[in-house]
């Protein structure tokens, strides 16, 4: 596997940080591992395989905090439209990526999130960001997940038993 620029940069920090802090706003779309979804009256939880993090979503009714402190997924609270939950993150810090890329963001970044299981095998996710201190207007991306019942999420730790490292 060979990389190049910002590609380049993301996996060379990734192994000089193997256990150190995440690396990227995790929204469950951004993820290519599983996410667990539990949803309790008040708080839905999202659990991302990944780096094992996890994602709180209020979903009681609360407002945003007057001045959120930045945090790695940020404070996230939601809302059902219909069928479909609208969840809003702000105070995300500025220390991670927005993907592997390396698009960066500031902490002014606002991501509105809205998911949709269109049946019972699939759900649409479609992501907007908005964080005028970095790009120039709002941009979308869409993602369709697809549903793996009866499955686990399982712990995983990019440096164990890891061989591959002294080839890249």
């Amino acid at each position: 596997m060979s990389c190049s620029g910002s590609a380049t940069r993301f996996w060379d920090w990734i192994y000089r940080h193997p256990t150190v802090c995440p690396v990227a706003y995790r929204s469950a779309c951004f993820s290519p591992f599983p996410t667990k979804i539990v949803q309790t009256p008040g708080l839905i939880v999202m659990l991302l395989e990944g780096d094992g993090t996890s994602r709180q979503v209020y979903t009681d009714g609360r407002k945003f905090p007057g001045d959120p402190q930045p945090l790695w997924m940020g404070y996230s609270v939601g809302r059902w439209e219909g069928d479909t939950l609208v969840v809003e993150t702000r105070g995300i810090n500025d220390k991670t990526w927005l993907d592997a890329l390396g698009h960066p963001h500031s902490e002014d970044m606002r991501v509105t999130e809205r998911f949709h299981r269109r049946d019972f095998g699939h759900m649409d996710v479609q992501i907007t960001i908005d964080d005028p201190k970095t790009y120039t207007k709002p941009f979308s991306v869409k993602v369709t997940h697809r549903l793996l019942p009866d499955t686990d999420i399982l712990e995983w730790y990019c440096a164990e038993n890891e061989k591959d490292r002294k080839h890249l």
